[in-house]
């Protein structure tokens, strides 16, 4: 199998683990009104600004595994 191929499928699933995950956990905070309800003020900012962060972090691992896909299936079918 080919490396290029392996890593793209190891970024491309973690970037889904990583959005799901973030995703899952802002469900789960929602109430019954819908909102996210937080302790604190401080905890919010502090979970917001965590979570957005690695939620990017997913997005770029997702997008850079597709890349790497195309990259590999291109590299495969040789024109």
């Amino acid at each position: 199998m080919n490396t290029t191929f392996l890593t793209a499928m190891i970024l491309f699933l973690t970037g889904l683990f990583i959005r799901y995950q973030i995703s899952r956990r802002r469900f789960n905070r929602r109430g019954i009104g819908g909102l996210q309800q937080f302790p604190t003020y401080g905890r919010f900012i502090f979970t917001m600004a965590v979570e957005r962060i690695i939620f990017f972090i997913g997005t770029l691992c997702l997008l850079t595994g597709l890349v790497l896909l195309a990259v590999a299936g291109f590299n495969h079918f040789k024109f």
